[in-house]
């Protein structure tokens, strides 16, 4: 047995500490010697020699008292202290981040997507280092010297720093159920000891520590608080991304929501083009309701509105920890696009807090010139024997065939409202000069556009009867515009031969 040389207790050979107090223990306990009986010399004379009194064995000694365990309810007390600590190290991870990459919000951070996952990832690694130092060093976390707790090994020494990772490491298994895993374990050992206890051998023991630890617990605390009140002063008011105001962020082009930024922003006529962004910093009304309304207008290279103008309106209840509201817009490059340079302009509206903030997103589009005309005049007239069949040189048909007429209509006038109006009569004259099939005040087009067209298809067609007469024929047209009050005529000719 050793003896404690500073409470006296007497601890097993195998313990290096003492299970009392836990003050090193000596290397080996020497036996005290006993003194040899002195002997008289025999007397002379005759008689039996006297015998020596047997020396008298130690008492035994006593077992080495336990070190009493702490309660559950001090236990519980004492982590929640020291999830002060978890707090701080969130609130701070969380400015940080959002100063460093963007988030920052006038009463906090965002906390969707990857942020919340940085952010509660780093501040739970810093929360686990925390505790696992301090138990190994102190042999208590601030919190537990605050209630008078200690982890030590079931052998009663100090705990080690690979038995303070065991225990810490594995409050992943513990903290199920909000700790209910941690509460049933320890109510079922006899030493008190959750799923890491059992792991790393400790428990926790109640032990006073002296003031000056807990002084020191205090401080510690009061110091981090400090720290992380001035830290995340500091970020907020110098950041490297600026505060998360009301506005347009994370403007792109890109093929779909999930697809990266395009690398290009040239895009040809029929091409869909599509934007995507976001709208943070919005105000709440008393019931947590946000009213957002996103305005979009197209202008084309010569600076006039292309589309109609696209609103997208936002209302919903928002908690304090949503995310941005996300927008998108889309649109279909018509055939005729002008080449050149178009603008998206945004305007993002905050109906609650009464802000607007605009932005702009410009694309250019790779299309031959357009071809325009001051007056009417129907250009690229071809004849075909089907409606996207290749166009006949010479146009040749014979009785029974499908004669297609395709054609553009150039210089069409519109008016105030964007309203172009175009009609037409067509019919077939044949070989001696007379009509053999016409069709009078056909409607082609009455619209009103937001960007007048610079030309208008037309397809025309006739289904030529097997007793036509072989010969010479004309398609004859005659196109109105009704807006500009001008006609322009079409006389194409093609011929029918014999079978």
């Amino acid at each position: 047995m050793k003896i404690c040389p500073k409470c006296g207790a007497q601890s097993p050979d195998s313990y290096s500490f003492c299970g009392q107090c836990a003050a090193p223990l000596p290397a080996q306990e020497v036996a005290p010697q006993v003194p040899a009986a002195s002997v008289a010399p025999p007397a002379q004379g005759p008689g039996p020699l006297p015998v020596p009194a047997a020396p008298q064995a130690p008492p035994p000694a006593a077992a080495p008292a336990a070190p009493p365990l702490g309660s559950l309810g001090a236990r519980v007390v004492a982590h929640l202290i020291d999830l002060v600590f978890l707090f701080l190290a969130f609130w701070l991870t969380g400015n940080v981040y959002g100063a460093l990459f963007g988030g920052l919000t006038p009463s906090g951070f965002n906390l969707t997507g990857l942020p919340a996952l940085v952010i509660i990832a780093v501040s739970s690694l810093v929360f686990l280092v925390y505790l696992i130092v301090f138990e190994a060093l102190a042999g208590a976390t601030p919190g537990k010297l605050l209630l008078g707790l200690r982890v030590r090994t079931v052998a009663g020494a100090p705990c080690q720093f690979s038995q303070a990772a065991v225990r810490n490491i594995l409050r992943v298994v513990d903290a199920i159920g909000i700790y209910l895993v941690a509460l049933i374990v320890a109510l079922l050992t006899k030493k008190k000891q959750r799923v890491g206890d059992l792991a790393a051998h400790t428990i926790v023991a109640q032990e006073r520590p002296g003031a000056a630890k807990q002084v020191g617990a205090v401080l510690f605390l009061l110091l981090s608080l400090g720290g992380t009140i001035f830290a995340s002063l500091y970020v907020r008011h110098h950041p490297r991304v600026p505060l998360l105001t009301f506005g347009i962020a994370n403007l792109r082009f890109a093929d779909s929501d999930t697809a990266p930024p395009r690398a290009s922003t040239e895009y040809k006529p029929e091409d869909d083009v599509r934007i995507f962004y976001e709208v943070p910093g919005y105000a709440r009304d008393k019931d947590s309701y946000i009213s957002v309304v996103a305005r979009h207008q197209v202008t084309a290279p010569d600076g006039k509105p292309f589309f109609e103008t696209k609103t997208i309106e936002v209302k919903q209840q928002a908690g304090e920890d949503a995310g941005p509201v996300k927008c998108n817009f889309h649109m279909s490059l018509p055939a005729w696009a002008p080449p050149g340079q178009y603008a998206i302009n945004i305007q993002a509206e905050d109906q609650i807090a009464h802000k607007t903030q605009a932005a702009t997103a410009s694309f250019t589009v790779n299309a031959p010139p357009v071809e325009t005309s001051a007056t009417l005049v129907a250009k690229s007239i071809e004849l075909a024997n089907s409606r996207d069949g290749a166009a006949l040189a010479p146009p040749v048909f014979t009785p029974g065939q499908s004669i297609w007429l395709r054609f553009r209509v150039l210089g069409l006038k519109a008016n105030d409202q964007g309203q172009i109006h175009l009609t037409e009569d067509w019919g077939i004259i044949g070989p001696d000069g007379k009509p053999l099939f016409e069709q009078n005040d056909t409607e082609l087009v009455n619209e009103q556009y937001v960007y007048p067209p610079p030309h208008v298809p037309v397809t025309d067609h006739v289904n030529t009867p097997s007793s036509v007469e072989p010969g010479e024929y004309k398609f004859h047209v005659v196109l109105h515009d009704k807006i500009g009050g001008a006609d322009f005529t079409i006389d194409e000719p093609f011929t029918i031969s014999k079978p």
